[in-house]
């Protein structure tokens, strides 16, 4: 049980083959930033590239400007292993500020789990 004050979060991860499926739930702002960034961190660590690590935010009740950070930092340090950062979105607290800054394409937006483990469409 939460007491006032405190931001419902959670951030969990799995493993899926080579890739890390990263499931977040909850709200992701200043109080829970750091958090994510460990789980992403240990997420980046874990994956056999070039399997991607895959950002499940379809659990979010709100995403701020740090959460959005956190993930185009670990996208960079994905991109650096040899491996993606995907992340799966399907609400608009989510989408409406990536979309707003043009970040869909830059972090893979996939509207479910599913389709973030499949190719890439290739234009």
């Amino acid at each position: 049980m939460l007491t006032d004050g405190e931001v419902p979060f959670r951030a969990t991860r799995e493993r899926v083959g080579d890739a890390v499926l990263v499931h977040v739930a909850g709200e992701i702002d200043c109080t829970t930033a750091d958090h994510l960034s460990n789980c992403l961190a240990e997420a980046v660590g874990a994956v056999v590239p070039p399997a991607p690590v895959v950002v499940d935010l379809t659990g979010l009740a709100f995403l701020g400007a740090q959460g959005i950070g956190l993930l185009l930092d670990h996208r960079d340090l994905s991109l650096r292993r040899g491996s993606a950062l995907v992340v799966v979105a399907n609400s608009a607290v989510v989408l409406r500020p990536l979309r707003a800054l043009e970040l869909t394409g830059v972090l893979g937006v996939r509207s479910s789990v599913r389709d973030a483990f499949l190719p890439p469409a290739v234009a």
